[in-house]
């Protein structure tokens, strides 16, 4: 096997870390606390909560991501920092993806709950927002101009939704919560929207 398919391959099993990682504790903590036909939400928000957690998936993430470009031949890193950047969104939105399938089966299939405990969360929310940011930093060259772009803006956006839960909600927990959703909802529309005419010729 070449060395940039060792490579790949080895930044493929980095990549899976933060969920096996996550899914790993939460089972620990799940027999901790007795298993039950649900997931408990207190081992959902255990594991969301856990800084350890996070800080192993994401260094797990970036050693993958600095293996796959330094394995890579260098007239073809300029390509393949694109191809990164997809790989960081891609892991960002299946983290997601996850997350609210940990928070629906937490709460007995309640929406109102699962929402609830998806925004009560801590790095499963600021984990993906922080590969989505990477991703464009390492694909764009940074210009203020930039940053008035849709989904540039929809990374900053989505970055404040932990802020606003615990900022606003360590003092009003319905207020944060409202704030958060808000900031979620937003973010998420200017992710999926298309750019305007002008932004696409600019492109």
């Amino acid at each position: 096997m070449s060395s940039r398919g060792r490579y790949e391959d080895i930044a493929t099993l980095l990549y899976v870390v933060p969920f096996a990682v996550s899914a790993g504790y939460g089972l620990v903590v799940w027999f901790q606390e007795g298993i039950s036909i649900f997931l408990p939400a207190e081992v959902y928000m255990t594991v969301t909560r856990s800084s350890y957690v996070f800080l192993v998936g994401s260094l797990a993430v970036l050693a993958g991501v600095v293996l796959e470009f330094r394995g890579t031949d260098p007239a073809e890193r300029r390509t393949k920092v694109g191809s990164l950047g997809s790989t960081l969104q891609l892991i960002a939105g299946v983290s997601i993806f996850f997350a609210l399938v940990g928070a629906v089966y937490a709460n007995g299939a309640s929406p109102v709950g699962a929402v609830v405990d998806f925004m009560g969360g801590k790095f499963n929310l600021i984990f993906p927002a922080i590969l989505f940011l990477l991703s464009y930093a390492i694909t764009l060259p940074f210009q203020f101009s930039s940053l008035a772009k849709r989904k540039p803006l929809a990374m900053i956006v989505l970055l404040l939704v932990p802020v606003s839960i615990y900022e606003i909600g360590k003092r009003e927990i319905y207020l944060g919560l409202g704030v958060a959703f808000a900031l979620l909802v937003v973010g998420t529309l200017l992710y999926v929207l298309p750019e305007g005419a002008r932004g696409a010729e600019e492109e």
